[in-house]
């Protein structure tokens, strides 16, 4: 017996088959009978066995919109929990999300990566699971799998960070198998920034912005297209999708835009080497600039700052560009230009249809994301930027934690997982 998906036969196999399905209702829900039919071809009444299965089993719930005749599946958001976790080079914030990767509640602190050992960070993240478990009254044995992104090159087959330039000490440190004992569940690790491109997929610019709620019947965009997702901040990576799949490259180190040289530049970046796109565009270059400028009578808005005792920031910077201070707005314009220059050569390579921008040195403000619009537009193809959107992420500061929640799902919802909690009919 052949099932047939979008006109792909495949052989008959109970377990796939409802994997598939709850995948597709994952993906798309909440949908009708009908819906999954149109999308699969199944007969309804071989829709209605598998969904009873899935209905029995808790990963399935109905809903019946107010007026409506006929019931809608959907996710059974609150049949369990995972936890996403969204490490930087400063900050921790640990999240308690449900089956759909909305937050229930978040909690975070300071870190110190360049200081602090990979047990003691890894003990405040579960710290904070814990303390979030205990708020929401919910249990460890309702807890599917923990998601982390780590600052750093990821082999995401083992979980361990690889030759980390920001995080001494977590070369090879075995990340998830330190959280997987501690939890006694599924643990996975990859990038920061590919974990934000998941967020962005779903949930984010790339996937609509509409979550899953009346999303239809049509492929999300992110699901089908392919896109970059870059973090510029104190580190500067991008994430790389291609058809709805995080490209990790053979060894995890795929995106490492950071570490680009830029021409003619001798700035000496943290890995050693001159000329680093971080060290020349990242927020603590940015930062030094801005410096020199109060410093040199430049910037009689960042002289009266520093003088106040204020911190210079992305977000300081951007009120003095609003307030009218004109080397405010250089900076600003310098930033996005040398990030944008980096990026029209990705752009003309790989050829996207989305570039989401995330991090700290979003709070430059839009003159930053249309700088790099601008340079983007000016190196590249016609061709290649006929159709390309450049925008700042919606998410935010929120990327990292939704995004490392939904590595979870991916994981242990997929159609071969949910398989495995299934029993043939013959059984």
């Amino acid at each position: 017996m052949k099932e047939s998906f979008g006109g792909e036969e495949a052989p008959f196999n109970y377990s796939t088959t409802a994997g598939r399905i709850f995948k597709i209702i994952r993906d798309l829900g909440p949908l009708t009978a009908a819906d999954i039919g149109r999308r699969t071809g199944l007969a309804k009444s071989t829709i209605s066995a598998y969904v009873d299965r899935l209905l029995s089993v808790g990963l399935l719930r109905e809903e019946i919109p107010e007026g409506g005749k006929r019931r809608r599946l959907k996710v059974a958001e609150s049949a369990g929990y995972v936890v996403g976790v969204a490490l930087g080079q400063t900050h921790i914030t640990v999240a308690l999300c449900d089956l759909e990767a909305e937050i229930i509640d978040s909690i975070g602190g300071p870190v110190d990566l360049a200081r602090e050992s990979p047990e003691k960070v890894l003990e405040k993240v579960v710290s904070y699971a814990r303390e979030l478990e205990l708020k929401a009254g919910v249990g460890n044995e309702a807890l599917f799998g923990l998601g982390i992104g780590l600052p750093s090159p990821v082999d995401y087959g083992l979980g361990v960070a690889v030759n980390p330039p920001v995080m001494p000490g977590w070369d090879r440190f075995p990340v998830a198998s330190y959280l997987s004992k501690e939890f006694t569940c599924p643990v996975f690790v990859d990038n920061d920034v590919n974990i934000m491109a998941l967020a962005e997929r779903d949930k984010g610019a790339a996937g609509g912005g509409a979550g899953r709620e009346g999303a239809g019947l049509q492929d999300r965009p992110g699901r089908r297209s392919s896109f970059l997702v870059v973090k510029a901040g104190t580190g500067i990576g991008a994430g790389i999708v291609i058809d709805g799949e995080i490209y990790r490259g053979c060894k995890g180190a795929a995106g490492d835009i950071g570490h680009i040289g830029i021409d003619g530049d001798e700035t000496l970046c943290r890995c050693g080497n001159s000329g680093c796109l971080e060290a020349v565009a990242g927020s603590r270059a940015l930062a030094a600039r801005a410096e020199a400028a109060s410093r040199e009578g430049r910037s009689a808005f960042l002289a009266e700052a520093l003088e106040a005792g204020e911190a210079i920031t992305p977000a300081l910077i951007a009120r003095g560009a609003a307030a009218g201070d004109d080397e405010c707005v250089r900076q600003i314009i310098a930033s996005g230009k040398v990030l944008g220059d980096v990026l029209a050569k990705l752009v003309n390579f790989f050829n996207p249809s989305m570039i989401v921008v995330n991090g700290g040195l979003t709070a430059l403000g839009e003159r930053f994301i249309a700088s790099i619009r601008e340079s983007v537009y000016r190196r590249s193809t016609p061709l290649a930027t006929a159709d390309l959107i450049i925008r700042k992420s919606a998410l935010l500061d929120k990327a990292g934690t939704i995004g490392a929640a939904i590595l979870v799902l991916d994981e242990v919802f997929s159609h071969r997982n949910v398989g495995r909690l299934m029993r043939d009919p013959e059984d």
